[in-house]
């Protein structure tokens, strides 16, 4: 059996492939396209040398495209893909992927009704080719990623894809009267885990309460530390007995919350075949006390050292959790082209090393498009 986890080199952002299946009937899912750029580099090649080898006469089958968060760095490559299949069949020309079912959630549907006015107020305000905000730059960044989910949601209309099917409200989110929330595609389980409503809502009431009383400014302040956490979509992926932890840029309590609720902790402990690193291995995300709850025997981190990520100081916690440990890290940049010393995870894992830490380390290799971390076998 097929279980794939493909992490595409995308810059400072994320661009993840799922492969699950047999060799002979394999199938995708396709969870965020990276900023601006990613596209073009990773994602197309990637996908157009899938088209060849699984499906020559017509477009290749992609089952689930998932955008876990309204951020430049995961929603990008998303939008420029859609925005060539709508041309293409504007066009009435062949096209060489087909979405089956896309999970998106859009600020417009993560905040209420009443917020409408000044979510489209925002919208315009980012699309003006002088949008800044006093200088903010993550404030400004925040309101151009509202207007990219905005765009999305529009380009999906033209598209014969479901939309964040069988979600009732919505969204894709956990509802208050629920644990969790499965959702098959064929042989593979996604038990959605966050976000939960409790904290759309919050997010819904809050983001009202800025934008009345202090202004989009002042409100694109407040979303930059808000809006991101509590909208990540978080997934736990099951295929037979092997599991991956798919946690977008969310917040490592807001994680360990969802599996709490789902019942998936057990004495407070989960154990999964691959965790993905929240938020490109950044420190402000997790804690050592994370990953003494959450172990993996492969980690997977997505960076290439902008922002400092992967930080150093969240390689030590998931170091000092995991103790004298086995496991493997995977990185899609081991040398960093955007950090001031390109080389401070060499050195970092030489040191490690050196100390006796037991763990091996795996580097997306030259010009390759990706790494990738193989769980599958025929005894799935």
């Amino acid at each position: 059996m097929l279980f794939t986890l493909e992490a595409l080199e995308a810059k400072r952002g994320d661009c993840l492939m799922l492969h699950y299946g047999t060799a002979k009937d394999p199938q995708l899912v396709v969870i965020d396209g990276g900023p601006a750029g990613v596209f073009a580099s990773s994602l197309r090649p990637r996908l157009d040398e899938l088209k060849d080898d699984r499906s020559p006469d017509g477009p290749l089958p992609i089952s689930l495209l998932m955008v876990s968060h309204i951020d430049d760095d995961h929603i990008n490559g998303v939008l420029e893909l859609v925005k060539m299949l709508t041309r293409l069949k504007a066009k009435e020309k062949e096209r060489p992927y087909e979405i089956e079912e896309v999970w998106h959630n859009s600020f417009e549907d993560l905040t209420d009704e009443h917020a409408a006015a000044s979510v489209a107020a925002v919208a315009a305000a980012a699309a003006a080719p002088s949008f800044n905000l006093r200088g903010n730059h993550d404030a400004t960044m925040v309101l151009a990623s509202v207007n990219q989910g905005r765009q999305l949601r529009d380009e999906l209309n033209n598209l014969e894809c479901g939309v964040n099917s069988g979600f009732k409200s919505k969204l894709v989110m956990v509802r208050d009267q629920e644990k969790s929330r499965d959702v098959d595609f064929d042989k593979l389980t996604l038990t959605v885990i966050g976000p939960h409503e409790d904290r759309v809502r919050a997010l819904q009431e809050e983001w009202a309460k800025q934008v009345q009383k202090l202004g989009i400014a002042e409100a694109a302040a407040f979303a930059d530390k808000s809006v991101f956490n509590l909208s990540s979509i978080i997934v736990l992926a099951k295929m037979g007995k092997k599991t991956m932890l798919l946690t977008g840029d969310a917040r490592g309590d807001h994680v360990l919350e969802g599996l709490e609720r789902a019942g998936l902790l057990k004495k407070g402990k989960l154990h999964v075949d691959l965790l993905k690193c929240p938020h490109h291995g950044s420190d402000r995300n997790v804690a050592t006390e994370f990953f003494r709850a959450v172990t993996a025997d492969n980690y997977v981190i997505s960076a290439d050292g902008k922002h400092g990520n992967p930080d150093t100081a969240m390689l030590k916690m998931l170091s000092e959790a995991r103790g004298e440990d086995e496991y493997t890290l995977y990185l899609t940049n081991l040398t960093l082209p955007e950090d001031e010393d390109p080389k401070r995870l060499v050195k970092f894992f030489a040191k490690e090393k050196k100390a006796g830490k037991n763990y091996e380390v795996v580097g997306r290799s030259g010009k390759a498009l990706s790494v990738s971390i193989d769980l599958g076998d025929e005894s799935l």
